[in-house]
């Protein structure tokens, strides 16, 4: 009997070779389709899970005001003996306001006496109606006017400033408020004189 191995042919036996030799590219190609079934099936994640909306309201006032502020903080006179002195620097009064509806704005100076609006501390005084301011560059008046704050010792800086309108309900004014000191007939001693002058404004 002839073994089968010697009477093949070199073609055959190459042959015989080629299909005992495992295909790769077979194991490649199933690999590859395996990938692409799970890349479009995905890897499986975690659910999303969404609460309700929880509604808070919110409420926030803004009242109305007024509010005023004098610059500088100090006034200086150098007193004579029977005469007037001016007071340096000018005072700049800012009244400013956050208002609702229409108003009027009034803005007042006055002293909290009317027979001591300056004082040495020992008895000597310097009453209001020797005292006097100019508003804005207007004549002198003396502190000696009726106000809300003060039946005789008042200074109107701001007279009925009419606030109407949205854009003028957010604002302010700036007024200038030169004083003076007379000691005519006050026959005063050498010394310090000091005193306070309030400043307010209202809203009607």
């Amino acid at each position: 009997m002839i073994q089968r191995s010697k009477i093949e042919t070199p073609f055959a036996q190459s042959l015989d070779r080629t299909r005992r030799k495992p295909d790769r590219s077979n194991r490649f190609g199933s690999l590859y389709l395996l990938l692409v079934v799970v890349l479009m099936c995905g890897i499986p994640t975690a659910a999303q899970v969404r609460s309700n909306i929880a509604g808070v309201n919110l409420a926030a006032l803004l009242n109305d005001s007024i509010s005023v502020t004098a610059s500088p903080g100090t006034v200086n006179f150098a007193l004579v003996a029977n005469g007037v002195s001016i007071g340096n620097p000018t005072l700049t009064v800012n009244t400013a306001w956050v208002l609702g509806g229409n108003a009027f704005i009034n803005t007042y100076a006055y002293f909290s006496t009317s027979t001591a609006a300056l004082s040495d501390g020992a008895g000597h005084n310097i009453p209001s109606s020797s005292v006097s301011g100019s508003v804005n560059g207007a004549a002198f008046q003396t502190f000696t006017g009726a106000c809300p704050f003060s039946a005789n010792t008042c200074l109107q800086v701001v007279n009925n400033f009419h606030v109407t309108g949205k854009p003028k309900r957010v604002g302010s004014i700036n007024s200038t408020l030169q004083l003076q000191i007379s000691t005519v007939g006050l026959s005063l001693p050498a010394g310090t004189y000091v005193g306070v002058l309030n400043i307010r404004a209202e809203a009607i």
